[in-house]
């Protein structure tokens, strides 16, 4: 097993001031500690730089101008010393034996990335996850992750394109996978992950225009074939037309929903997208029914 000495923490931190010392001090918690914690304050216009730099050793703060949590990572890994970069948000935190109980994973030299599972009802990782399955669906929460720095160095980081931030890790594990590194789950949940606040159908339509930019860049990669484009492309204008039905969001809804329909007809798809038609106060006493298109 590695030990202890091999692991850096990075978390990129952006107007944090109220939820980084939960991180830190989950960091700082580890049965099994890191080397050292690298917080990137990425520009931010509160207090999160007063406090970080009010811990001590191993904690560092480093500072850069407003560039995104992908360029804050990419800047603490080039400052990070440890073999293995342990990713973590800063309003997320880790269970104490995190480290520990993931860090067993790390000896066999193919491994590039250790994750854990993430929260109930996310559904969890596959036994062995492949570049098939995860493209699929990307069931490894960056938060839990392991990173090998050679790993990481030898795909060039994050990709800090700020069309991808909600999705630059998913792009970071396909690219890894692409090149034959392989990804070891810990069949474990040990961290606490933090749903981010805010407007939700802003934040679905976000998320939904990231994950389309990642499928462009993604489709030059030579395992993806022109069909995989194709469906992964209705796929995430389906999930998150639902997501955004689901909402009350309907004018949204039909948007996204509109797609699926036009390149691969179907009857539930006809009837997904003829629901946004309906009155909200319908769709709520159906769903309290028990008779929604979607619960």
């Amino acid at each position: 097993m590695k030990t202890h000495s091999t692991v850096s923490v990075l978390i990129p931190a952006y107007n944090a001031a109220g939820c980084v010392s939960r991180a830190i001090e989950s960091a700082l918690a580890q049965t099994l500690p890191a080397l050292e914690i690298l917080v990137v304050d990425d520009g931010s216009a509160d207090d999160t730089a007063h406090v970080v730099a009010g811990y001590g050793s191993p904690v560092r703060l480093l500072r850069q101008a407003n560039a995104g949590p992908a360029a804050a990572r990419n800047h603490a890994a080039r400052e990070a010393r440890g073999e293995w970069l342990a990713l973590l948000d800063a309003d997320d935190a880790w269970l104490p034996r995190k480290l520990e109980r993931q860090l067993p994973f790390t000896g066999d030299e193919r491994v590039g990335v250790v994750h854990c599972w993430g929260p109930p009802g996310g559904g969890q990782a596959p036994d062995q996850i492949t570049f098939e399955s995860l493209w699929e669906r990307n069931c490894i929460v960056n938060s839990s992750a392991l990173v090998r720095r050679a790993a990481f160095q030898a795909v060039g980081g994050f990709d800090e394109d700020r069309a991808l931030i909600s999705v630059e890790d998913y792009n970071l594990w396909l690219r890894l996978l692409s090149v034959g590194w392989n990804v070891a789950t810990c069949p474990e949940q040990l961290h606490e992950y933090t749903p981010a606040p805010g407007n939700l159908s802003r934040q679905f339509e976000r998320f939904a225009r990231a994950e389309l930019t990642n499928l462009a860049k993604l489709e030059r990669l030579p395992e993806v074939t022109p069909e995989m484009v194709r469906r992964k492309r209705i796929a995430i204008y389906e999930e998150y037309g639902r997501h955004l039905f689901h909402y009350r969001e309907l004018g949204a809804a039909r948007r996204w929903l509109s797609f699926p329909l036009r390149n691969e007809p179907s009857p539930q798809r006809l009837a997904w997208w003829l629901a946004t038609f309906a009155p909200p106060a319908v769709l709520d006493w159906r769903r309290r029914q028990g008779q929604s298109v979607s619960a």
